[in-house]
């Protein structure tokens, strides 16, 4: 089932789609099909960027996908740095395990923060 709600592929902002862009996307998913006057625009301009955005991949809900979740390189990242640190802390500074535990999460979400912004800098260039 197509969202309401579809994110730009250049800039990631989060936009509404139009309601025939989201009919069109139901009968789709259905396998339904209509007739309608006219024809839908070839693309979309996203207000934030500018860039044209192919409609039709739009109304497929290709774009439906939630920009801002981590990559799973970073989510793994995130995990190995806040058991490392975890470890680190509690072992080598005789810290108690909670402490530990908090503190190696925040490592974890600053390094696992870092490598989610480089892979979406690097995947938007490519």
């Amino acid at each position: 089932m197509p969202s309401e709600t579809f994110f730009c592929p250049h800039c990631h902002r989060q936009l509404t789609k139009s309601a025939q862009a989201y009919i069109l996307g139901e009968m789709g998913a259905s396998g339904g099909r209509g007739i309608m006057m006219g024809s839908p625009a070839q693309t979309v301009t996203c207000p934030g960027c500018r860039f044209a955005i192919d409609a039709d991949k739009m109304i497929r809900g290709d774009y439906d996908g939630t920009a801002g979740s981590m990559s799973t390189l970073a989510s793994t990242v995130l995990f190995l740095a806040w058991i490392g640190s975890w470890f680190m802390i509690s072992a080598y500074w005789d810290e108690p395990w909670w402490a530990g535990a908090i503190g190696g999460l925040v490592v974890g979400f600053l390094v696992g923060g870092l490598v989610d912004v480089m892979v979406k800098k690097l995947s938007k260039n490519h």
